[in-house]
């Protein structure tokens, strides 16, 4: 992109025309209504007709509602920056968004909890059954499939008893957005230097990847605090209703830092924003190859700063500096795995 265009989008009075350029004035809040009614919508049509499309198959299903999710929560991101607002009233924003994501995504995480603790009774008992009889060789591997069934079963039914409101997911969404933006966009205006940008990238990396892996985020997942971290989204998939958890709030913090601090730097507003989103498709194509979950803040940080290589400068004497810092990093990381995770 020019360096006479990304001048322009980072004073914010570009005007557009079919050449690519980014039409935009300053402090408009148009943008971002307009971005928010977009994420509304998608949300609203996602629910009331994703079952109704025709069945791709689960894996194409979560793939292309991931994407839509991305490409949407992109535009809402845009629009936010498009305020230009005081670096601290992003952060003031972000943090008022915090008492109702914790308010309106407790009942879920409660719902969540009881569901968990209530399916797993039912193959509670059969192992308690079995260890009564005192007969060696009893509890085989049939017994660990019926346990599974059980608790599948059982969840499902209760979830159908027991449903959740679709109106407070949304809620939390937008809720859990705020929070997420509005910090990443604080930290990105805060970026002084574009020499800080790789090693915020690769202390990104490696938490990101570490706390996936064995960390914090390996825990939540396998929790009910999983409602206050990972954003829902319904699933285009023909037959179901469902509203799987698809993308970590840390992401999209970090999609907003980046983005923000490519305008701050001019290093080109579009292309980096085309580049951003598509490490989340990388990430979610590898993990649906591989299922398993796959971290997205790597393939983020390493496409930022392959795409902007030339441009991203570190001072010699910066360099021993950013050594020791992630050496520091990953020191703590392994104390903290060893403490957590001894095994």
């Amino acid at each position: 992109m020019p360096s006479e265009l990304t001048d322009v989008i980072d004073k914010g009075t570009s005007s557009i025309d079919g050449v690519g350029q980014i039409s935009d004035e300053r402090g408009s809040k148009r943008p971002l209504l307009i971005a928010a009614l977009i994420w509304c919508g998608g949300f609203g049509l996602a629910w009331a007709f994703g079952a109704w499309l025709p069945d791709l198959g689960r894996n194409v299903s979560l793939f292309l509602t991931a994407g839509i999710l991305v490409t949407i929560t992109a535009g809402l991101m845009v629009g936010f920056s498009r305020l230009y607002l005081h670096r601290t009233a992003y952060l003031v924003i972000g943090a008022l968004a915090f008492v109702p994501l914790m308010t309106v995504a407790k009942p879920l995480a409660n719902r969540a909890a009881v569901i968990n603790h209530l399916s797993g009774a039912p193959g509670g008992t059969i192992f308690l059954s079995l260890a009564q009889t005192g007969i060696p060789g009893t509890a085989g591997t049939w017994a660990m499939h019926a346990r599974n069934r059980l608790y599948t079963d059982t969840s499902d039914f209760l979830g159908s008893i027991w449903p959740e409101s679709s109106f407070r997911i949304l809620m939390l969404a937008l809720a859990q957005l705020t929070l997420a933006l509005g910090i990443g966009l604080w930290i990105g205006n805060g970026i002084d230097e574009i020499s800080h940008l790789i090693p915020i990238a690769l202390v990104a990396t490696f938490a990101d990847a570490w706390s996936v892996s064995a960390g914090a985020t390996a825990m939540i997942v396998q929790s009910s605090q999983i409602h206050y971290f990972l954003l829902r989204f319904p699933l285009l998939a023909g037959g179901t209703a469902e509203m799987p958890f698809l993308i970590g709030l840390s992401d999209f913090l970090f999609l907003a830092l980046f983005h923000r601090a490519a305008v701050r730097f001019h290093l080109g507003e579009l292309r980096n924003l085309i580049f951003l989103s598509s490490s989340f498709f990388v990430a979610t194509a590898g993990a649906i190859f591989l299922q398993k979950g796959l971290p997205v803040l790597p393939f983020m940080a390493g496409i930022f700063v392959a795409a902007n290589w030339g441009k991203l400068q570190v001072k010699r004497d910066e360099i021993k500096q950013i050594a020791l810092f992630f050496m520091a990093i990953v020191i703590m990381a392994f104390i903290t795995t060893l403490i957590f995770h001894p095994e």
